[in-house]
């Protein structure tokens, strides 16, 4: 690649057609030559003629969904056709915010109030082009095709690619933008305007030098984990959808092999994805499609592998998933809706009768044989009464840190009852440096305990690992081993137990183990309703003394601290489901609930990854100062709407817990009438 060029691509036509081209192709025999007569002119009107001549746009366009809207911003209530109005006049939106450009797409912009990095690069997504051509394969209006070919010219020109840049670095050229261009938003528009006037045959030679580009760079300067899979599907997308390139055939046996290894480096046992994600989670399972329908479409062998790892990936999904049919905001992840994320499995594998049951909702197959399950091996464990709306469902993580995007969490709980998630946390927010998004990275943010004014910090240790990372085979021996956490499922109670010991603060400083057992009584005694029991275990290092915080995030309109217990909050919808939270009585215990505070940052929710997405959540700060091993017990009741709590305080007297109800008398419950099996 020569080094003059300043304005993209960077590939010359001497190299072009004299070094990368596959002349040996019918219809390309007479490039040499003409290379040989420096006659590029021509060279240029013989490749565009091969070029347009082998696409075959009806096997390409049939791999994607009908009305698939994937990374698509839009302004409330815009419809897809004013969508692309805004697009062809340079309005565009990254990352949830808007910017008018004038003339031409200045690449390298920012609007944002805090330079957020995101807005650069993930413009350089190109989803606007997506839009244009699914409307221009609707109705070929030369707007829509003018339109993509001055922002591919504005970009190619502007974007030139880098010559020894590490994946991550250059505004335009991250190899995950490069991965994810080449495999949906580029192909897309190229099988859609390659007809169109305006798309000449200059346009379309420096279409291809600039995809040639994005081959190099995805194979030489690739990274890990998600990114990985992102890069190794458009390195795919490239070798199939472009045999005139003489590295074609190398570049998608390289990428093939990849993504094969990475379903065993990336992927539990239990069918996680490594980092823990629920949002990435859909990241590799969408890429793995994408690559699947290009293959099984230009009648590429899809391995075995594909198939029966999705398969379980698929299954984690449906076994997260809250009765709402959504999946937990868990690390960076979201509230996906399962029912969508199915419209392939379905197809892919007809014998699941659980896969059809979610994807119809309800209308086909039958629902899980199980309820409540283990992550045996990353971790996770879900409690549940059934697979209905109205069904108690409750999240523990008890198990890994995660390879990437992970939150400081561990033993967090989350609570979904009676058609309502009660217990939420911070969530996933935009990855800027605001307050919201360290709030959201944070054990604050999450339903846990923090020590001497400190969060958990797993994170030193992880970014130790990094430093010297294990080998594959060893991380694969630890995606396939058991995790550690204690769990138990009967009829009557379910129990999940767990370790916190990895130490608090910048340091990570092992002050206190914390352990956590939650213990779900399915069938309690009357006149309780199913509830949840929570005790947690906190075991200094030392004699001193230590200040502890816990937190409740509640997902409800307002809590407030009940009149007749100083230590009980619970909220009051009407018509909605609630949650009383009530503490056993404890020597110095106090709590305060908080709402939308900024300083410090407490009492916030996330509801997306869009900067300005967020509002107050009502969360109960428990606070008490002591030396010695502590035991605090919480109990957690769900309440259906209008259903007063039963119970107003709770004492722990040894082994026994006491429930003092509010018609009178108590009920006694015993720790260990609970053991762990």
């Amino acid at each position: 690649m020569t080094t003059e060029t300043v304005i993209g691509p960077r590939l010359s036509d001497a190299d072009f057609f004299g070094k990368l081209i596959d002349t040996t192709r019918p219809g390309l025999e007479a490039i040499p030559a003409l290379v040989e007569q420096g006659n590029f002119a021509e060279a240029r009107r013989v490749f565009a003629a091969e070029a347009r001549a082998s696409l075959q746009p009806d096997r390409y366009l049939a791999t994607i969904r009908p009305n698939r809207r994937e990374n698509t911003y839009t302004y409330p209530g815009e419809s897809f056709e004013e969508a692309a109005e805004r697009i062809l006049r340079l309005e565009l939106i990254s990352c949830g915010v808007p910017m008018q450009f004038e003339g031409d797409v200045d690449w390298f912009a920012n609007p944002t109030y805090n330079q957020y990095k995101e807005w650069t690069w993930q413009l350089s997504r190109h989803w606007e082009w997506d839009v244009l051509a699914e409307l221009y394969h609707q109705n070929p209006d030369e707007r829509y095709a003018e339109g993509f070919v001055k922002m591919f010219q504005s970009w190619v020109h502007q974007a030139v690619v880098p010559e020894n840049a590490a994946g991550n670095e250059t505004l335009c050229w991250r190899t995950i933008e490069t991965g994810i261009r080449m495999g949906r938003p580029w192909p897309r528009a190229l099988h859609v305007f390659y007809q169109s006037p305006h798309f000449t045959d200059d346009v379309l030679v420096d279409w291809y030098k600039s995809v040639w580009e994005h081959g190099w760079r995805l194979r030489n300067f690739h990274r890990t984990h998600n990114w990985l899979i992102m890069e190794m599907n458009g390195l795919l997308h490239i070798a199939i959808l472009y045999p005139q390139f003489k590295d074609s055939p190398a570049w998608l046996e390289y990428a093939i092999q990849k993504l094969i290894r990475e379903l065993d480096t990336q992927v539990y046992a239990d069918g996680m994805q490594f980092e823990l994600s629920t949002g990435y989670h859909q990241v590799n399972i969408r890429n793995y499609l994408l690559a699947w329908h290009t293959m099984a479409a230009y009648d590429v062998p899809v391995p075995d592998a594909f198939r029966d790892v999705l398969e379980k990936m698929h299954s984690a999904n449906i076994r997260l998933m809250m009765p709402d049919g959504r999946l937990p905001d868990l690390n960076d992840g979201g509230w996906h809706p399962v029912a969508g994320l199915l419209d392939d499995a379905v197809k892919h594998y007809p014998e699941r009768a659980d896969f059809k049951w979610v994807h119809s909702g309800g209308a086909e197959g039958q629902p899980p044989a199980e309820t409540s399950l283990a992550f045996e091996n990353c971790g996770y464990y879900v409690m549940r009464t059934g697979w209905q709306p109205n069904d108690i469902w409750a999240f523990f993580d008890g198990g890994d840190f995660g390879y990437a995007h992970q939150h400081e969490d561990k033993l967090n709980l989350l609570l979904y009852a009676y058609g309502r998630l009660l217990l939420t946390e911070g969530g996933n927010y935009a990855y800027d440096a605001s307050e919201m998004r360290k709030y959201s990275l944070s054990t604050r943010g999450h339903n846990t305990i923090r020590v001497d004014d400190m969060d958990q910090n797993r994170r030193t240790a992880f970014y130790q690992w990094l430093g010297q990372p294990p080998t594959e085979d060893e991380v694969i021996n630890l995606l396939n081993s058991p995790n550690d956490a204690a769990w138990t499922i009967s009829d009557a109670y379910e129990l999940v137990e767990a370790t916190y010991d990895e130490g608090y603060g910048p340091d990570a400083v092992r002050s206190v183990r914390h352990q956590r057992k939650v213990i779900f009584l399915k069938q309690p005694p009357a006149p309780l309703p199913p509830c949840f029991i929570v005790i947690d275990r906190l075991t200094p290092a030392d004699a001193g003394t230590h200040d502890y915080q816990m937190f409740w995030h509640l997902n409800t309109d307002a809590a407030d601290i009940a009149p007749d217990n100083p230590l009980a909050v619970a909220s009051s919808d009407a018509g909605q489901a609630n949650l009383a939270i009530i503490p056993a009585d404890h020597p110095g215990l106090s709590v305060t609930v908080i709402t939308g505070q900024e300083d410090p940052w407490q009492g916030w929710k996330s509801y997306g990854n869009v900067q300005g997405n967020h509002l107050p959540a009502p969360t109960a700060d428990y606070q008490w100062t002591a030396a010695g091993d502590q035991r605090l017990v919480t109990l957690l009741i769900p309440l259906p709407a209008g259903e007063p709590c039963p119970v107003i305080r709770v004492t722990s007297e040894g082994d026994t817990l006491v429930l003092h109800l509010r018609a009178g008398g108590t009920v006694n419950l015993k720790e260990s009438d609970y053991p762990v099996t």
